[in-house]
């Protein structure tokens, strides 16, 4: 009975307990007010009649201030619990005052008045407190899909209390309903306690009470001014209260006139409202969940003003009490229902502590104030300006208008309450440093160059040499000149780069002598600047630097030429570079190891850079050395030759762990080069998987659309069934996404894929399950084994994919919003996770909210069950076998090799004969690989020797 109540209200094992004691406390809470509400309305229009309404809602609300302000201060100093308890009992000895002093006539008056104001005040306190404990009790998740079934218990209250007024009215008197009322307040105590104490008390640790009594108190009001979400929450209180007073006074002024006896009067409210209660509670168990799960919080709260509206414009169109009794129905059956399951759901984002101070404030004195602003309003329309109550229609529109725009802004207020949350898991923004020509930053650099000089800290001066070579200008020579001498080599070499790139050869003669300095980099920075002004300098002076023995001079003064020269042909030709390159390759066996090895790093950067054949020849024999500084240089070399010859070689290093990075790097300098050729080595077979399974780390890099789309190509037609690759892809074009935005990524296809990893996931979660569930009827060690190791597989597996799918998902919505909701269904704290659901469920459109949510409920709800969700009271376990099998089937048809082998060993433990014809094909299937047909032939054996003798049976 319990499963199937589950599937139909969407309840869970172990929700059961505090779903039916809540249910029961609002359930006598309501049928309490229910009681008392028509019996109160009845005997108030017949001492005061429909003109004191108005001064009734005014005094409720000043009434509501006090209660509120007390109620406040109350839960300051005290535990929900204790407070509820006092109210709930001071609630009892008004009723019970009242029933004594009913009786005299004289008293009959104040008493109207007394149950007319507690009627108003008890509905949003009692309500008020228990929506709270209902909170505390269940999670933002479980509160959606759960909080309309507990509203049920109210809308059945309110139908029984109804119909008990309308049935007892005549019978048993005014005087005897409020005493049932008052008893029907006692087992509302007991409830109250025993819920609090089993749910409530429970999760509350003492260091998380200790928090709160030392927490700095801030008003309710002040945290309503300071949030967006409250302050829109509270419009949508006040505007729906106010509304409903007005069609309440309609609906009471109407029955009034046609219903003028007591008795009659109270039993026309108890019908009504029962039948309110009636419609009510049909939506409640037939639509809320699902509206709120498919429109979200929002999109529910749309239904009430709507369906008020809709009433307004009959009654201005058809005046009289059925229009009336019809805007009457549509306040009372959502408000009660949809509205106020998703009113509740907006506490939800709140804290404990602020929901604590805030919601009962709106809920009282905020509702209890708006009846106020109402009543003002019905005076002001009735008594001041002569409305009739039809009238008061063209009022209540507006108030739906503006109803309706508070709802639509809240939506967005929503989310974000849910974004704050998960606002610790944002990836943090790096600030880009932006390059100013400002004329006050240029007069600034210069004082640095001008006064600085020796004094200044290196970093100051290379952070302003840098930027001047941007700026440029005559202005800086001078300063960045007087630097060749300063104690730092590192500002040395940066003065000289910075020089080297200044037009002009005065120079010379500086530079020179600072060919023979202490640090390598000074040294290549002089060759450079010299290499680059041939003429000034002279062939004199540059031939015998290349013809040196020393390879630091020699060495160098073949960087510089190379470099100088790679882009003029002539100028190659004139100074013979790759005659004097060939000739430098050449002697290197001829000198010492420590020689040779001060000679390659020249060597390989002088062919990198000479656009050579002889060059690129050198350095696809050193990218073939094991020698690690060797490659190291090679891949360098290659990368600043860019020449597509070396492609190939560089992507089959990309295996080599130690030169990956410097790989990726020199790939990524050939940039639209890469992309054109990777398509035909793949068709060609040039490239392996695992170094396919490489690339989405170089492409990634490449700021180029056609990056995309090569990256989509992997994984659409090469190869489509590659999961590893799947990943690096999607890794890839997240990277791409967050870098290069103006990279544009096909829609359709990613939703494509997205509905491809849910479906994957949706199916690997069922597999998973029947695993875990078999797990406890498993018939040897060997089974037990197997299963667990298939079982981890599988779970590795349901990872990735569910890695794959958040992947996915940043491609589609801002990764901002993704990458936290990601971070937090990882983290092991249930609440981050729930906040991290809700949000994305605001956040997916409904086809894929319908889809995704689903499966992330069930994920967060087996791990804070530690695997206790997978476990089924009453297994079936010859459906579980069958599913098993198809499972199993399944696995063997895919293409994940690691997880066949596991699903084959396992099948070999389970004694079960239908698994024969199976391993008999998987054994002998020629589009298998070696290692399955031997593994399925092995379970074969096995299976067969253990079934043996039940085969050869007789009775078989």
């Amino acid at each position: 009975m319990q499963q199937v109540l589950s599937k139909l209200f969407r309840a869970r094992p172990g929700e059961w307990g505090a779903i039916v004691l809540l249910q029961l406390l609002v359930f006598l809470i309501i049928c309490t007010l229910l009681i008392v509400k028509p019996t109160a309305s009845a005997m108030f229009l017949s001492e005061y009649g429909a003109v004191g309404l108005p001064y009734m809602f005014l005094a409720t609300a000043v009434l509501a201030a006090i209660v509120s302000t007390g109620y406040s201060a109350a839960l300051r100093r005290y535990s929900l619990l204790r407070v509820s308890t006092v109210s709930l009992v001071v609630c009892l000895m008004v009723l019970l005052v009242c029933a004594s002093f009913i009786r005299y006539p004289l008293a009959r008056p104040a008493v109207a008045a007394t149950l007319y104001l507690w009627t108003a005040l008890f509905g949003v306190v009692a309500a008020s407190q228990f929506w709270m404990m209902a909170s505390f009790v269940f999670d933002v998740r479980q509160a959606k899909r759960l909080f309309g079934l507990i509203g049920a218990g109210a809308i059945a209250g309110g139908i029984a209390g109804g119909y008990l007024t309308t049935l007892l009215a005549r019978e048993i008197g005014t005087r005897n309903l409020v005493l049932l009322a008052a008893s029907l307040l006692v087992p509302c105590l007991i409830l109250t306690a025993v819920i609090w104490r089993k749910y409530v008390a429970r999760k509350q640790s003492a260091v998380d009470r200790k928090k709160k009594v030392n927490a700095a108190y801030e008003a309710p009001h002040r945290l309503i001014l300071g949030s967006k979400h409250l302050m829109l929450l509270c419009g949508i209180v006040a505007l729906s209260v106010t509304a409903a007073k007005l069609v309440d006074y309609q609906f009471s002024v109407l029955a009034a006139e046609r219903y003028g006896d007591q008795d009659r009067l109270a039993a026309f409210f108890g019908f009504w409202y029962s039948t309110f209660n009636i419609v009510a509670l049909v939506i409640q168990l037939l639509f809320t969940q699902r509206v709120v799960q498919g429109l979200g919080v929002s999109g529910a709260l749309l239904f009430l003003p709507i369906g008020l509206g809709i009433g307004a414009m009959v009654m201005l169109l058809m005046p009289g009490l059925n229009a009336a009794t019809l805007s009457r129905s549509v306040d009372g059956s959502l408000k009660q229902s949809l509205s106020r399951a998703s009113v509740e759901m907006l506490f939800l984002p709140l804290d404990e502590d602020t929901k604590k101070k805030v919601k009962t404030y709106i809920d009282v004195f905020i509702d209890s104030l708006a009846g106020g602003l109402g009543g003002i309003l019905l005076i002001a329309l009735t008594q001041v300006l002569g409305f009739s109550a039809p009238s008061i229609s063209w009022c209540v529109l507006l108030l739906v208008v503006g109803w309706l725009g508070s709802v639509v802004l809240i939506r967005e207020e929503y989310i974000e309450a849910f974004r704050a949350q998960l606002s610790h898991l944002k990836p943090k923004k790096q600030r880009n440093r932006l390059k100013s020509h400002h004329r006050k930053v240029m007069a600034g650099f210069l004082q640095v160059l001008e006064t600085g000089q020796m004094s200044t800290h290196e970093k100051q001066l290379l952070y302003v040499l840098e930027r001047t070579d941007d700026l440029g200008g005559e202005t800086f020579r001078e300063p960045v000149r007087k630097l060749l001498t300063h104690p730092s080599a590192s500002v040395r070499s940066r003065a000289l780069r910075s020089l080297y790139l200044q037009p002009g050869a005065e120079l010379v003669d500086e530079v020179i002598p600072l060919l023979e300095d202490t640090d390598g980099q000074v040294r290549s920075a002089a060759f450079d600047y010299l290499f680059s002004r041939p003429d000034a300098v002279g062939r004199s002076v540059l031939e015998p630097l290349l013809d040196s023995a020393e390879p630091e001079v020699a060495g160098a003064a073949l960087v510089s030429l190379a470099s100088e020269t790679a882009t003029n042909a002539f100028s190659r030709r004139q100074w013979q570079v790759s005659k004097r390159l060939r000739r430098r390759i050449r002697q290197l066996p001829t000198h010492s190891p420590a020689v040779r090895a001060a000679w390659y790093p020249f060597l390989l950067t002088a062919a990198g850079r000479s656009n050579t054949a002889t060059g690129r020849a050198f350095i696809q024999r050193c990218m073939l050395k094991e020698n690690e500084a060797i490659l190291r240089h090679a891949v360098l070399a290659a990368g600043e030759s860019q020449h597509e010859d070396l492609i190939v070689p560089l992507l089959h290093l990309i295996m080599n762990p130690k030169v990956r990075t410097l790989v990726i790097n020199a790939l990524v300098q050939y940039q639209a080069g890469l992309l054109g050729l990777i398509p035909g080595l793949i068709r060609s077979g040039e490239l392996s998987l695992d170094e396919v399974r490489r690339l989405p780390r170089v492409l990634e890099k490449i700021d180029r659309q056609q990056s995309v789309d090569v990256l989509l190509s992997l994984i659409e037609r090469h190869f489509p069934h590659d999961l590893p690759l799947r990943m690096e892809v999607l890794h890839a074009l997240n990277t791409q996404r967050r870098d290069f935005p103006q990279r544009k990524v096909p829609t359709k296809l990613v939703y494509r894929r997205i509905v491809a990893e849910a479906r994957l996931y949706e199916s690997q979660q069922q597999r998973i399950n029947v695993q875990h569930i078999l797990l406890h009827f498993t018939r040897s060690q060997e089974e037990l084994d197997y299963r667990e190791a298939y079982a981890a597989l599988l779970q590795r597996r349901m990872t990735g994919t569910f890695n794959r799918l958040f992947r996915l998902l940043g491609l589609r919505y801002p990764p901002a919003d993704i990458i936290p909701v990601h971070l937090a269904l990882r983290s092991d704290t249930v609440a981050i996770q729930v906040s991290g659901i809700e949000f994305l469920d605001n956040l997916l459109e409904l086809s894929l909210k319908r889809l995704i949510i689903p499966l992330l409920d069930r994920r967060q709800r087996m791990n804070s069950e530690a695997g206790a969700g997978y476990l089924a009271v009453d297994a079936d376990v010859p459906e579980l076998r069958r599913q098993e099998f198809k499972s199993l089937r399944r696995t063997l048809r895919a293409r994940d090799n690691a997880l066949k082998v596991a699903a084959l060993r396992l099948i070999s433990t389970l004694n079960d004969p239908q698994y024969l014809p199976l391993l008999a094909h998987y054994a002998v299937a020629p589009d298998s690989p070696k290692k399955i047909r031997l593994v399925a032939k092995e379970a074969l054996e096995q299976l067969r020797a253990t079934l043996a003798p039940a085969l050869s049976s007789p009775a078989l």
